[in-house]
């Protein structure tokens, strides 16, 4: 039960359920990637199928943090392909972009925001896809923020204090500007990009007071609108909603999922209700539904739409063995959100042996306990597999105390399908 509530603190999202009838399958195939304050996620995956990973290297020992950005290339079997580290003395601490551009070349966006006696400094530096450095690159003004990459383009948001209002950016692997229009990633609005589609069509939140769930469609890179849809709330007590994620469904429309912001009679602020939304090609709402969240528990706003199945996060319960990992629980879901099966994958704490040799007793009725979460799932040719980072956390019975910075380990893993 502890590691149940644990997930739900970090989620911040819960929703009544049914229980969870699933086959369990061990962990197979896991990756490990990197370990301690070391950090990777997910860039982009080149045409042959080797994936790219970026993040950063700590060169310190304990608690200190000395990183430099690295960039790691993984064949489709998951061995090494090639690395680069970014050790010179004006290096860049972090790599937080990938894309593999049509010319063949791999983008990097290379930051430098964490030594304190140095200006901030974005770059974006070209490699072959052998990895070695082209020499071109060209810098990012230090006050935006870098938020997506694709072969096309680069998407930037910043915020323009004389005008008290965000601003998004998208320039091409030149450098050159693209289209410039306000809003922090939704025009006018608060949101993110649908991820597995180039199309520019973004979703979030209209405003931030008394806000509305919306999506819209620009007309290519232009801030002209195609189409926008601004959802209605569906409850008489809700104070403001938002699209949380979305993705592209293979019959070109969409799946989002929305939540709705309601009032606590406990003056602990408000509680969140969700809904599935299935939206046509052109916006159009076909049908809303509240069924999967009445049934299960799903966490936070992960959705993946994935060889024609929608994959949603499920919480579980470790049955109360503090050594022990909560298994991740996933629900599948066809186009229509029809529901396909669920998959259970348990991950023990000895297929982690760097993370496993700090679970245990710590004193004092204190426990090290392990755990691990979904980063982001990537379809390789052999099978869907998971990036997921675990640690070991300080619990004091149901607790949390804090996180050991040094037993942290990022790794693969193979998702099964149903």
């Amino acid at each position: 039960m502890k590691k149940f509530n644990r997930t739900i603190k970090r989620f911040l999202a819960l929703c009544l359920c049914a229980a969870l009838l699933c086959g369990a399958a061990c962990a197979e195939g896991i990756r490990e990637i990197c370990f301690g304050m070391d950090y990777m996620h997910y860039g982009c995956t080149l045409a042959d199928g080797r994936m790219v990973l970026v993040g950063a290297k700590n060169l310190a020992d304990g608690y200190d943090f000395e990183p430099v950005a690295r960039v790691v290339c993984l064949n489709p079997d998951r061995t090494m392909s090639w690395e680069f580290a970014d050790t010179g003395e004006n290096g860049y601490v972090s790599a937080v972009q990938a894309a593999a551009l049509q010319d063949g070349t791999v983008a990097v966006v290379f930051e430098d925001r964490q030594l304190l006696d140095r200006e901030n400094r974005i770059a974006v530096r070209f490699f072959t896809q052998d990895g070695q450095p082209t020499g071109k690159e060209f810098p990012i003004p230090a006050d935006r923020v870098t938020w997506r990459a694709t072969p096309s383009w680069l998407m930037l948001y910043g915020w323009k204090p004389e005008e008290r209002m965000d601003e998004t950016i998208l320039i091409d692997w030149g450098g050159n500007e693209l289209l410039r229009y306000d809003g922090l990633i939704l025009p006018g609005g608060y949101g993110q990009p649908v991820k597995n589609t180039e199309d520019l069509v973004i979703f979030g939140q209209d405003t931030m007071e008394h806000s509305h769930g919306k999506i819209l469609k620009l007309d290519g890179l232009t801030d002209s609108v195609l189409w926008e849809t601004t959802l209605d709330w569906q409850l008489s007590d809700t104070e403001g909603s938002t699209i949380d994620s979305c993705v592209r469904t293979d019959d070109g429309g969409y799946l989002a999922m929305v939540s709705e912001a309601r009032p606590e009679t406990d003056e602990n602020g408000n509680r969140w209700t969700s809904f599935l939304v299935k939206l046509d090609k052109e916006g159009r709402v076909l049908w809303t539904s509240r069924e999967i969240f009445e049934k299960y528990k799903i966490l936070g706003s992960r959705m993946y739409f994935l060889n024609g199945k929608l994959l949603l996060s499920c919480a579980s319960e470790t049955g109360g063995d503090p050594g022990s990992i909560a298994p991740w629980v996933f629900l599948w879901l066809d186009g229509d959100g029809n529901e396909l099966g669920m998959t259970e994958v348990e991950l023990k704490a000895e297929d982690l042996p760097h993370l496993s040799q700090y679970v245990g007793p710590a004193g004092d009725g204190t426990y090290w306990e392990p755990f691990a979460d979904v980063l982001e799932m990537i379809p390789m040719a052999d099978g869907l597999w998971a990036l997921g980072q675990g640690d070991v956390d300080l619990m004091d019975g149901e607790k949390y105390l804090e996180t050991l910075p040094e037993a942290s380990e990022t790794f693969l893993v193979k998702i099964p399908e149903p």
